[in-house]
């Protein structure tokens, strides 16, 4: 009852008296629209009888609509002009019961007044990403430490301390970032960068060196086979882990097809390596080749969820999109792996 009061334009006293007025004006109203509709419908006359019982209707609507808008709560009486139409349509068209259905529901409302929960709530924009916070986050250990590399406005002492803390991270994820990390401003992060990668491929390549020594003095074909196939699985290791590129990336695509070849002269029943030469033919950008491999080492019993992901890249090297979606589809549950999940997701849905 208190809240009804509030809402009351004068409170107290005067706004009692004046809601009792205006109720009794929209009765003497009310009676003289009845009595004018009745009026004119008996009166015999030449014109029709309608239209000015329809001007009574329309004049009285309003007129009730101005006094029971008196009788509203504040809330309710803004927007004025729209509150005024909405009255005055209901009491002309339905003469007096209008609006006192329109009254009593907001009677109603004030005295229940519903949650207002969700009028708490507001749109918000969405927050922009700033690198140099990253520092501050509890997860995403190693997203955070590449933020901290790239900011060039982190302090030089912590930029170095991420790049320490990357080297025991894959190069095949980092690979990237650190050849960016190269022109650094940095010499200390240049250094570093520098040695990682510098490392990383001398380790690769040592190997690759000792194994080709064995490989020449290998007298049986079983042991020509396992060198050829190891080192076609070490210069591929060089192209997955990022660590060559230009001229020595085209080299080294040759060297790992030289020697797979070489392993499968041998022994054309090695499913890993058809499907290390049908790799190195995507990276020459030769679908058809590639596809072909892959299916040579599908027969050869190659686990199928693992080849769907390369197949797909075929067919889009090939332009057939819809292949692409059948076989992405195709996968299921399967795409375990966190990066190929939304792409599996895009292109099955």
């Amino acid at each position: 009852m208190g809240k009804i009061a509030t809402d009351r334009p004068t409170g107290g006293v005067i706004g009692f008296v004046m809601s009792v007025l205006a109720a009794l004006g929209i009765v003497i109203v009310a009676c003289v629209q009845g009595v004018g509709i009745v009026y004119f419908a008996d009166m015999p006359t030449a014109y029709d009888p309608l239209l000015p019982a329809i001007a009574l209707d329309v004049v009285c609507g309003m007129l009730q609509a101005l006094l029971f808008r008196q009788l509203l709560p504040l809330r309710y009486r803004e927007p004025r002009a729209w509150s005024l139409l909405w009255l005055g349509l209901a009491c002309t068209f339905v003469p007096l019961c209008g609006a006192l259905v329109v009254l009593a529901s907001c009677i109603w409302a004030a005295l229940s007044p519903a949650s207002r929960a969700d009028d708490e709530m507001g749109d918000v924009p969405a927050p922009e990403f700033v690198t140099y916070l990253m520092s501050r986050v509890s997860h995403g250990g190693g997203a955070r430490l590449q933020a901290r590399l790239v900011n060039t406005k982190v302090a030089a002492a912590d930029r170095l301390s991420a790049l320490v803390a990357i080297q025991n991270m894959p190069t095949r994820t980092t690979g990237t970032l650190l050849r960016d990390l190269l022109a650094d401003p940095v010499e200390d992060v240049r250094l570093i960068a520098y040695g990682t990668l510098d490392q990383a491929e001398n380790d690769v390549m040592q190997r690759i060196f000792h194994t080709a020594r064995t490989l020449e003095s290998a007298e049986s074909d079983g042991d020509r086979r396992a060198l050829n196939r190891q080192l076609a699985e070490l210069y591929f290791e060089l192209i997955y882990q990022n660590l060559v590129q230009g001229v020595v990336y085209r080299h080294t695509l040759e060297q790992a097809d030289r020697y797979a070849r070489a392993a499968l002269e041998i022994d054309d029943s090695d499913a890993a390596l058809w499907m290390i030469r049908g790799r190195l033919a995507l990276s020459n950008g030769n679908a058809d080749e590639a596809a072909r491999y892959m299916d040579r080492a599908q027969s050869l019993g190659f686990p199928r969820e693992r080849l769907v992901p390369w197949l797909a890249e075929v067919e889009y090297l090939r332009g057939d999109y819809a292949r692409v979606s059948e076989l992405l589809a195709s996968l299921g549950n399967a795409a375990t792996l966190p990066m190929l999940k939304p792409v599996a997701r895009y292109w099955s849905t």
